[in-house]
Order: C-alpha cells, then structure tokens, then sequence
C-alpha cells in the first residue's frame, strides 16, 4: 500500500506552477492522458510521458506534438527538477516512476484534478456520467456548443470526428466533460467525476460495470448518489429512467437532493420522453415531448434507441442553458459521431463492415439491435472480442448469451490470460459461445483473429458487384484493438 506520502491532500496544483515549468506525465498514451499532455505543452509548458506501449490514434498525436515521449517506465524517464509529474489511473504503486517521486519528494497531481483546473474552473460545468453513452453524449453536446458559437471547453473519452480535437479548453463560459465513475489514481480511489464540481450532471445509465475495482452494483450507487446529493441547489441532474437502478435512486434523490431533478428516455413516466423513432438506414427521425419542447422532432446520422437517448440528454441540456431549438435540431442533423461507435470502415459489394466500442453486455445488446434496425434484411456477423477488465471475467457470462440473439452469426475470441487475472475467474467464451448457438444463434469461438478472418471470408462472398445491395453486415465490437482485426477486413475488403 502506498505511504502518507501519495493522497488527493497532498497533490499539487497546476496553477501554482509558471510557463515553461517542466510536466512528466507518467502513462501518456491513455486516450485522455495524451491530450492532456498535448494542451499543457499548448500552454507553454515542457512536458515529458512514459508510457508502456503507443497505440494508435494517441501515438501519432503525441508523435506531432511537442511532448517528448519515452517507451517504458524507468527510473531515468522522470527528470530530477521536474516541477509537477502527472500519474495515471492505470499507473499502479510501485512504478519505478512513481518510486522516483516517492524518493525524491517530487511535486504530482492526477488526471481528473489537472482537467479541472484547465478546462472547468470557473465555468458552467456540465458532466456526462453513467455506464453507457458518456463519450457519444459529451461530444454531442460539445457539438452544439461549438456550432452555436459557445466556445465551449470540452473533454470527449475518444476522437470526436465532428470537432478539431476531443480536449479543448475554450474562451467561452461552458465546460462539458465526461464523467468516469472509474477510480482517478492508485491514491485517489474515487470517480473521477467527483473533481469536476458540476452545475449539470446527466446519469445516461447505472449498471454493474468495473469489476476490477467495484465489489457490487452498490458499490457503484453510492458514488452515484454522493454526486447528486452534493450539488447545489442552483444545479440540475439529468437521469435516464429507462434503466431500473437510475429509476429507482431518482425516487430516492429527489426525497432530499438540493438541486432539480429531470428524468428522460422512452419511459412514459420521464419528463422528457422519446415517443417515436423511424430508422432510416445508418440515421433515425426521433419525436421527443416535455417542457418547452412540443411535439419536437429532430433527426440524427445514428441508430438505436440508445443513440436517440444520447440525442434528447443533449436537446435538453441545450435548453437549460437557453438555446434555440431549431437551431438545435440543425446542429443535430450533421453530428458526427466518436470514432469506433457505428463507425463504418469499408463497404463494397453488397458487404459492410463496421467497427463499435461495445463490450458491456447491455452495450453489446444495443449495438446488435441497432445494426438490425439499420440492416433488416442483411445477414448479420456479430464479432466480439472480451478485452476490459470486466468482460474477462464471468461475471456477465449469462447476459452475453442474450445480448447476440438478433445477429445471424456470433464470432468470438477467446481470452488470453494476463498477468492481472491471477485469482480472476475468468468468462468461458468457448462454453459462451456453444451455450449462444444453443439459444438458436449460430456460434463459433477462435484463438486468433487470423482463424476470424478465414472464417469470415468463407462465409462471405468478395466479388459481387460493387452496385450490390447490402447483403452482409459485419460488425466487431471491442474496446482494444482486437489484434488489428477492423484494419485486417478492411484491406481484405477494399485493398
């Protein structure tokens, strides 16, 4: 266990710091740890990272940036007049890095801590938590912001397509971050949405998720209720009810929470509800009714129910902060979605292929639904790979079985022992996958992502015309890089 020396109490602020002070990010090649390191070299700081391995798309935005980086944690990679050293959350004690700073007495400070006091200080904090939808959302609403002219800061968990970078620290009087409930730091085992002091909050959902850190769903709950329960009475909480847990806490919340209370979704029982959607192909016409809203009808260039959630949390955030909704509805119609949800990366012949982020079973289930929607009469190739620290273990093998019974076919790869799973029970997917085809849904389970490519390929035709229609669909969802599977279809596909 750490020593005294590491705690929220003892970290330091970036503010305390002058331009041209020299930052050591230790883990930098994490999706939000790279861009933090990036936008402190932006405010003129020297800023040096470490990490274990650079995976694209951070590596080459930290490849044309100004940090210089090191491959590896070694004692050596932190400099001995460094004057603040940012640790990772998925930086463990021990780190010969973090020994350094032990030793040498060393300024540190964590990533949710820092993004504070760059992007939301001062500003209109808006926060996206829950368990699904945290990345598509704050981007979304991001969007809006910055095409009604807002200037908004912002921090989006993956590449926003529809904006210049996913961290931004703009000149206007709003901030919309997304709102981790994972721990912040091996000395801040806390959410990392508790350093973000939010004026508006939306929980999009609350389920079982983070095994690795969370001993029960109401481990998760209480961090949840902790959030709501300090806002101020000025602040607003935005609550998806389509998810029993988040239902049943707002009942509670609102029995002695300050702040106001709104709930959303397809519930009829929501303040704010979805009552019709209308797929067409890869987009959706959604009509959605509540306070100030009407009979309100607006489209977006994505699918699935969740999808049309993530859209009305962010029509409604819009209108707490009073802007107009039709210009609304516009900025909704051209959003480009977070890389890897929905994305698709080929299409030729009658075959599209596309890559999503899905790996929580009730993600997997809305991805698979979604694609049907948009794909009714195509056969459908479900390929799903357990890679987070969660869908490794056989916590949720039972509701794996459910969430593939609308594909055609269910591919799975099995999992590989890690070094971290000693004392893990880890999923069966072998048995998973015999136990889905015994549900009625063809499946078959492989050790590598060359025997899914063969298979794929043997099922799948490459030479109709380029003018077919869309016969077959196949879709990979993970939260890794699958071994570069999406890339390895794509040239099959196209070259």
């Amino acid at each position: 266990m750490p020593k005294d020396f590491f705690s929220v109490a003892n970290t330091t602020s970036l503010h305390s710091l002058k331009s041209g002070a020299k930052i050591h990010v230790i883990g930098v090649c994490g999706v939000a740890m790279a861009q933090i390191a990036t936008s402190l070299c932006d405010r003129g700081f020297i800023v040096s990272g470490s990490d274990k391995e650079f995976y694209e798309p951070m590596k080459s935005l930290l490849a044309n940036s100004a940090v210089k980086t090191e491959s590896g944690y070694k004692r050596e990679n932190v400099p001995t007049d460094v004057d603040l050293v940012v640790i990772g959350n998925s930086i463990s004690y021990g780190n010969p890095e973090v020994d350094v700073v032990e030793e040498l007495n060393l300024p540190y400070t964590c990533f949710p801590k820092i993004l504070q006091e760059v992007a939301i200080a001062g500003k209109h904090s808006i926060v996206v938590t829950g368990t699904h939808g945290k990345s598509t959302t704050t981007a979304l609403i991001a969007t809006l912001l910055a095409q009604d002219g807002r200037e908004p800061s912002y921090f989006v968990g993956g590449v926003a397509q529809g904006l210049p970078q996913s961290l931004k620290v703009g000149g206007g009087g709003y901030s919309v971050v997304e709102g981790d409930e994972y721990d912040s730091a091996f000395f801040a085992k806390v959410p990392k949405f508790s350093f973000y002091t939010p004026d508006t909050v939306i929980v999009n959902a609350i389920e079982y998720d983070h095994a690795d850190i969370y001993s029960s769903v109401e481990a998760i709950e209480s961090e949840f209720s902790k959030l709501i329960l300090g806002l101020k009475q000025t602040s607003t909480a935005v609550c998806c009810i389509d998810f029993p847990r988040v239902k049943k806490l707002v009942s509670e919340w609102k029995k002695s929470a300050k702040c106001e209370i709104l709930t959303f979704g397809a519930d009829p029982d929501a303040d704010f509800a979805i009552v019709n959607r209308e797929a067409q192909g890869m987009s959706q016409r959604v009509t959605v009714t509540g306070p100030g809203l009407g009979g309100c009808t607006f489209e977006i260039p994505m699918v699935g129910e969740y999808n049309a959630r993530n859209a009305l949390a962010g029509v409604i955030v819009s209108q707490i902060i009073g802007m107009e909704l039709g210009k609304v509805t516009e900025y909704l119609a051209t959003f480009r979605a977070v890389k890897r949800r929905q994305e698709i990366r080929a299409k030729k012949g009658g075959v599209v292929l596309i890559e999503d982020f899905a790996h929580h079973p009730t993600a997997v289930a809305q991805t698979v639904d979604a694609i049907r929607e948009a794909f009714p009469s195509a056969r459908l190739f479900a390929i799903f790979e357990p890679r987070s620290n969660t869908s490794r273990r056989k916590v949720f093998q039972q509701e794996y079985i459910q969430a593939f019974k609308r594909a055609d076919q269910v591919v799975l790869k099995n999992v590989q022992a890690r070094a971290i799973d000693t004392g893990v029970e880890l999923i069966d997917v072998k048995t998973l996958s015999n136990e889905i085809a015994a549900s009625g849904v063809p499946s078959l389970c492989f050790d590598n992502v060359d025997q899914i490519r063969e298979y794929i390929w043997s099922e799948i035709p490459r030479d109709r015309p380029d003018s077919a229609s869309v016969q077959d669909v196949v879709f990979v969802m993970s939260n890794g890089s699958f071994d570069g599977l999406n890339e390895s279809l794509s040239r099959d596909l196209v070259g």
